[in-house]
């Protein structure tokens, strides 16, 4: 015996397979992982302005750092940057559970030397905070452990 399809029966099979259609992307997009760029990103939006003074100090004492790396060691150059105070962060784009902060203190050092053992190899938005003569300073560098 042959079964008929009229067009009330289609109609349900098709709605069926839309709603289960829908009811998969909502499981596959409740199950992704949403990281954020960064995690209090509305307070730190709220003082950027602070950041673009910052910006535009370094830029105003043409303020540079290098990275230099070898096969255990990370060498970050400061040639004319003598900070009173500061911070260096190792921003991972990709995953903030592998974020580095080393906070520097006082030093005529120009030369910073870290671990590469502390980091996986990959890309890394350096940003870099300092506070020299009661001014704060900021600049940013893009850069690939290898």
């Amino acid at each position: 015996m042959k079964t008929k399809w009229n067009w009330g029966t289609k109609l349900v099979i098709w709605i069926a397979a839309f709603v289960l259609f829908i009811l998969t992307l909502v499981y596959m997009s409740l199950s992704y992982d949403v990281n954020l760029v960064e995690k209090d990103y509305y307070p730190k939006g709220l003082k950027y302005q602070t950041r673009i003074d910052a910006i535009e100090n370094a830029k105003s004492i043409n303020a540079i750092f290098t990275l230099s790396q070898t096969a255990d060691k990370i060498n970050i150059l400061l040639p004319n940057i003598q900070p009173d105070s500061g911070s260096i962060n190792f921003f991972r784009p990709s995953d903030n559970s592998y974020d580095r902060l080393y906070v520097i203190g006082v030093s005529n050092e120009k030369e910073i030397i870290l671990p590469k053992s502390d980091f996986i190899l990959g890309k890394y938005i350096i940003k870099f905070t300092w506070w020299q003569d009661n001014k704060e300073f900021y600049a940013e560098q893009v850069y690939t452990i290898k």
